[in-house]
C-alpha cells in the first residue's frame, strides 16, 4: 500500500501542476483579450478559445484531484451513521461504479472521441487539432481509475483493520 501511496502523491503532484499551469495561462489569456479587445480596440480570437479550453481542462484536472482525495461533492449523512464496516463496505460500491464509469466512458469512449477528431482543426487555431482538445478525457479517465483502485484497496485495508479489531480509529474516518 505505501508503493500505491507514494503513486497517488505523484499523480497528486502532477494534477496540481496542471491546475495551476492552466488557471496560469487561462489568466494570462483573458487578461490579453480584455487588453486587446478595450485598448487596442483589436479583440483576439485565438485568446477567447483558449481560455474557454484551458478552463475545461482545468476543470476536468480539478476533478480528478478532488476526486483522488475524496474531496468531491458527496452526502455522506447517512454515510456518517453507519459503523466503518458497512461504511466501507458502501464505498467500495460507490468506487466500482466509479471505476466503470471512468473506464468505459472517459476512457474507452473519451479516447475514440479524440481519435475520430484528430483530422479537424480548431476554426480560431489552426494548428490545434479537436482530437488534442479532446485529449484530456482519456487522461483524467485514467487517473480517477487509478484512484478509485486505490480507495477500493484503502476501503479493504480498513474493514481488516475494523475485523481484527486493530485501527478502528482509522477505519471511522
Amino acid at each position: 500500500m505505501d508503493t500505491l501511496k507514494m503513486i497517488k502523491g505523484y499523480i497528486d503532484k502532477v494534477l496540481i501542476f496542471f491546475c495551476i499551469l492552466f488557471c496560469g495561462l487561462m489568466v494570462a489569456f483573458v487578461f490579453w483579450q480584455v487588453f486587446s479587445r478595450f485598448v487596442l480596440n483589436d479583440p483576439s480570437a485565438i485568446s477567447e478559445s483558449a481560455a474557454r479550453y484551458l478552463f475545461v481542462w482545468m476543470s476536468l484536472t480539478a476533478a480528478a484531484l478532488l476526486y483522488g482525495g475524496r474531496e468531491h461533492m458527496n452526502i455522506a449523512y447517512f454515510l456518517n451513521k453507519m459503523d466503518p464496516v458497512k461504511k466501507n463496505i458502501l464505498l467500495i460500491i460507490s468506487e466500482l461504479f466509479t471505476l466503470v464509469i471512468a473506464s468505459w466512458i472517459l476512457t474507452y469512449c473519451g479516447f475514440n472521441m479524440a481519435m475520430k477528431n484528430m483530422m479537424q482543426v480548431e476554426s480560431s487555431m489552426t494548428w490545434l487539432k479537436i482530437g488534442q482538445i479532446y485529449a484530456i478525457i482519456p487522461i483524467v479517465g485514467v487517473c480517477i481509475i487509478y484512484y478509485s483502485i486505490y480507495n477500493i484497496l484503502d476501503s479493504i485495508m480498513q474493514i481488516r483493520n475494523c475485523k481484527s479489531g486493530t485501527g478502528a480509529q482509522e477505519a471511522a474516518k
